[in-house]
């Protein structure tokens, strides 16, 4: 009878576990998305807010009805089981394993970041689920031979500063010089490999590369090369609190150029940096204004959930996530696994920033728009068509 006691116990416990029951190809149950947000832990500043959002926007798509099913002739209400990895690796490997084995979630969306892409996406293929990742960069995630998995990051490195070097082909003066600042870090390190032989390509002379340390406090040693040098564009590929420091020294020690560049022109720098941030060029993955698929829905969920594109810089990359998941479900027209699998496969989606191709690993196309803060607001400036604010250059404040 005791054992008897504890199974039941143990049953009841279990169904009070299953609160989505999704259901294969059903018509009559919510398609539900299995999902981990790092809302603690070292990832936390950069998603703590995600919970909410990725609510709303399940009340958001759920309004106009939820995702269109065309076996079911059809729309069927979008659920989320959401639990938090902690930014831990092996944790978002076992809340996605229950979310296969216990939630039984129809379809995966995230995690994010490059660490916790890499151990996560075997589930996926274990358990053959789609997985959508959303912030996750690495290529070599993608080499893997996996077959049940898309990322949506935005920018990718090879197309991170597409548009800022198409921008510098079109300014009066024209730059010939360029100079780059590497933080130590592997994302980083790739995107100057990457884009400091685009420079030399488009004709500008690369006159230095140097790397710091995100230790590194003190940097008038590489501030006095970079005065030396005088180039034109002073290029940072940079995390943003790891270049609070050399953007602070860089205007005490007076450093002069046509454009200071920076890949991570966020709010946490600006706000850490305030007015010396002024004039600075970056990179932006999407801004609210940008008219674009979806757009209206992103802009309002973001708003609702009080999520700023400026401080929350990956959100579009989650919210991408949510938007292929949606449109790979749709273009199958059923509840399937293996459906929705060979719908996603080498597709193009619809984003509030353009269309998303992904290749046959599943990697994705994503770019950035290029922006520039005047008068303590960030614009988009290029391209023109996207643009929310005039490119001021030079830039004077670096004048």
């Amino acid at each position: 009878m005791k054992t008897l006691s504890h199974l039941m116990m143990g049953a009841a416990a279990l169904a009070t576990y299953l609160p989505a029951h999704a259901a294969q190809g059903s018509c009559t149950e919510p398609i539900v998305f299995g999902t981990t947000i790092s809302e603690t832990g070292p990832f936390s500043t950069l998603a703590d807010r995600w919970r909410k959002m990725t609510e709303v926007f399940a009340e958001e798509v759920n309004k106009s009805g939820g995702i269109a099913v065309k076996a079911c002739n059809k729309k069927l209400p979008l659920k989320f089981v959401i639990y938090d990895d902690q930014s831990v690796p092996a944790t978002a490997v076992a809340l996605f394993e229950k979310m296969a084995t216990v939630d039984k979630v129809d379809f995966f969306v995230g995690p994010d970041w490059s660490s916790l892409g890499g151990p996560v996406p075997p589930v996926a293929d274990k358990h053959k689920i789609p997985m959508v990742m959303a912030n996750v960069a690495t290529p070599s995630v993608y080499d893997r031979g996996l077959k049940y998995i898309w990322g949506t990051p935005f920018p990718v490195v090879p197309n991170w500063s597409t548009r800022y070097f198409e921008m510098l082909t079109t300014v009066s003066p024209k730059p010939q010089t360029i100079f780059f600042i590497t933080h130590d870090n592997p994302v980083m390190k790739g995107i100057t490999a990457t884009w400091s032989k685009k420079a030399e390509e488009q004709g500008l002379k690369v006159l230095g590369n140097e790397t710091f340390s995100a230790e590194l406090k003190d940097f008038t040693a590489l501030i006095a090369k970079v005065r030396a040098a005088k180039a034109d564009i002073i290029y940072v590929s940079s995390f943003d609190n790891a270049s609070v420091p050399l953007v602070q020294q860089m205007r005490q020690l007076k450093v002069r150029a046509m454009d200071v560049h920076h890949t991570m022109l966020t709010g946490a720098l600006s706000r850490q940096v305030g007015k010396d941030i002024e004039g600075m060029t970056g990179e932006l993955s999407w801004y609210p204004g940008i008219k674009g698929a979806y757009s209206d829905l992103v802009e309002t969920v973001m708003k609702r959930s009080d999520v700023s594109m400026f401080d929350y810089i990956w959100t579009l990359g989650r919210l991408t996530s949510y938007l292929a998941m949606i449109q790979g479900i749709e273009k199958a027209g059923v509840v399937d696994r293996e459906k929705v699998k060979e719908a996603l496969f080498k597709s193009t989606i619809k984003s509030p920033a353009g269309d998303v191709s992904f290749d046959e690993r599943g990697f994705p196309n994503t770019g950035a728009f290029t922006v520039q803060m005047n008068g303590g607001k960030v614009n988009v400036v290029w391209p023109p068509e996207a643009a929310t604010g005039k490119l001021v250059w030079p830039s004077p404040s670096w004048q």
